[in-house]
């Protein structure tokens, strides 16, 4: 069943970029392109605009630590500077609070986490095509050795020297195996998906157990988060630096006051390392249960203009300013990317 799951999948993703890769090189997303509004330049209206989302680039082909490729990253780059109006998410946030909107076909670039190769493989090819972006940095990670928990796990499993493990979610009792890649990385999804509901405290303490079970002996990479040099020269070339909290904990899974502190102290840090105002803070996680409406007004009371989340989709007329959704960007091939991003802005100006 598991084969013929596998194969369905492969053949439909086959289906997918045949007529993706159609449609894209025959030019038809042009004129799709040139059937939006046209505005000379200034805005009329509240068009509505996307948010990519990206966490790491690099070429290391590594599926424990998923990244997209710098080959493709590129493409990417190079597509939406010569399709899109690409303006910093702080432009558009400005220009939407004024009345003022935003073009049609307009997107904002964003990465999450605060991952080294952010500044080593993604900011030069940023950098060349002048295109504005936004990080959102977990500060308590920045400048250190430490690993985000999701890390932690993933470099457990894929160095464990075990070919099974049973871990104890609740009440029930799951046996994982990890004999070949493949079970490795199935059970990986597994134990993230597991753990990422529960509250902070119960999440860290079967975390320890777990990653103890797993017996990796290898140690833990280091530096694989960026330093506060390497971000001091993104903002100085051009990157807006956003809060992704402390700590990177889910803020609804902790209590209030932790919650309100994740924001607050995140927020100063920046501020007095680049000694520039922040305005902008994403959510952790970011899904409809990881934020509420306490932790919306949290933001706004601490000065944040405006929260991202992970929710997907197109920003439109139903703007919620500290509930922005974002587009996270897996499509390898181009033209997947380049059709389901036209289609959404279709549907969107409808």
């Amino acid at each position: 069943m598991k084969r013929f799951v596998k194969t369905a999948n492969l053949v439909r993703s086959a289906g997918v970029r045949l007529g993706t890769g159609a449609l894209y090189y025959s030019g038809g997303l042009t004129l799709l392109h040139a059937g939006f509004p046209h505005t000379n330049g200034h805005a009329t209206g509240p068009f509505p605009f996307a948010i990519l989302l990206y966490h790491r680039v690099n070429p290391d082909e590594d599926p424990f630590f998923p990244a997209v490729s710098v080959k493709v990253f590129e493409a990417q780059m190079r597509y939406l500077a010569r399709e899109f109006r690409v303006l910093s998410l702080a432009d558009i946030i400005d220009r939407m609070q004024q009345g003022k909107g935003v073009e049609p076909l307009t997107i904002a670039i964003t990465f999450d986490d605060g991952y080294r190769d952010n500044y080593i493989f993604a900011h030069p090819i940023i950098k060349k095509y002048r295109l504005p972006a936004t990080l959102f940095i977990a500060t308590g990670f920045i400048g250190t050795d430490l690993l985000m928990w999701n890390d932690r796990l993933a470099w457990a499993v894929k160095n464990s020297q075990q070919k099974r493990i049973v871990c104890q979610f609740g009440q029930r009792e799951l046996a994982l195996s990890l004999r070949t890649e493949e079970d490795r990385l199935t059970s990986l999804n597994t134990m993230l998906e597991e753990l990422k509901p529960l509250p902070e405290a119960e999440k860290q303490k079967l975390l320890e157990r777990i990653i103890e079970a797993l017996q990796n002996k290898k140690p833990q990479p280091a530096e694989l988060m960026l330093d506060w040099l390497s971000i001091r020269n993104m903002a100085q070339e051009g990157w807006d630096i956003g809060s992704h909290t402390v700590s990177h904990q889910i803020l609804t899974k902790v209590d209030r006051c932790r919650a309100a502190e994740e924001l607050k102290l995140s927020k100063e840090v920046i501020e007095n390392k680049l000694q520039r105002t922040v305005g902008l803070c994403a959510f952790p996680n970011g899904k409809r249960t990881d934020f509420n409406s306490t932790i919306k007004a949290m933001a706004k009371e601490v000065g944040y203009q405006a929260a991202v989340t992970t929710l997907a989709g197109i920003n439109g007329r139903d703007l919620d300013f500290y509930e922005l959704r974002r587009w996270s960007v897996w499509e390898n091939y181009l033209p997947t990317l380049a059709c389901k991003l036209s289609y959404s802005y279709r549907r969107a100006n409808l």
